[in-house]
């Protein structure tokens, strides 16, 4: 692949924040120290340059944000080196981090780059112009930003969540009402339901992808029905949709509603 003399854009591929236990590696321990650690045998390392853009993205997820390359590599120091091959690193400058991450799914089939499997790959002008594009349409063209982001590593997405409930400062109700708990004819079937650091109760419905508006109705026919059969005096009742995405309608009928919104990330 070709690229234009002091002008080259890349991808740098990592595993989501705490994979690697916030070693070096770790990509929460480059979004802290501003190094981006690279491995001294990794492919097409030594022609990344200063001044190169790079786009860093999460395996099989997202691309997360940029950066401008600040320095050459540099090999690590000994304490930092914990694998068999050399570590080092090159500092970053210019950095981005996307408050609204862009789904790699999104750009995939539209990239002349094809290789998603390796550490670095390299990149086109023109594959650079259609990530910024498609960035700003995601985050500017329709779509507000959620409430929360939790990150979801595991494949069944109500067991998944319930571990990580506690970054949303939730814990099952309990009392035989947690999950796929039934309510009256014709009420359906809630995912979860939990209480709050107050002891309120939430109810949590659960949408793998795009979510719109009509999953507010469902929500709110719990969240009634717990208010009249199960919550105490006092007791309140609050809605939340865990989502993979939403619509800009489900977006502004949840803030009227005062439903929460989560952005569940898959890993």
């Amino acid at each position: 692949m070709k690229q234009e003399p002091g002008m080259a854009y890349w991808i740098f591929s990592n595993k989501q924040d705490g994979t690697y236990a916030g070693n070096v590696w770790d990509m929460a321990k480059i979004r802290d120290s501003g190094r981006y650690s690279i491995r001294e045998s990794e492919k097409n390392r030594k022609r990344v340059n200063i001044g190169d853009t790079v786009y860093m993205r999460i395996y099989g997820r997202s691309i997360i944000g940029k950066f401008v390359v600040g320095s050459e590599w540099e090999k690590a120091p000994k304490e930092e080196q914990k694998w068999k091959n050399v570590l080092g690193y090159f500092q970053m400058t210019e950095i981005e981090w996307w408050s609204r991450t862009l789904p790699q799914v999104l750009i995939l089939n539209d990239l002349s780059v094809k290789d998603f499997r390796s550490r670095i790959t390299a990149m086109t002008k023109e594959d650079s112009i259609m990530v910024e594009v498609a960035h700003r349409v995601y985050a500017r063209l329709g779509f507000g930003e959620a409430d929360d982001n939790i990150m979801i590593l595991e494949k069944g997405l109500e067991e998944a969540i319930k571990p990580n409930l506690g970054q949303l400062g939730l814990r099952l109700a309990g009392k035989g009402i947690q999950q796929q708990f039934r309510m009256g004819l014709g009420v359906g079937q809630s995912d979860l339901v939990c209480q709050d650091e107050n002891d309120d109760l939430v109810v949590i419905e659960i949408k793998k992808g795009m979510t719109s508006d009509q999953a507010l109705g469902q929500l709110m026919r719990y969240v009634g029905w717990l208010q009249e059969n199960v919550a105490v005096k006092g007791q309140k009742v609050n809605g939340w949709i865990v989502a993979g995405d939403y619509d800009e309608q489900l977006r502004l009928a949840a803030k009227a509603a005062n439903v929460r919104l989560v952005l569940v990330r898959l890993g």
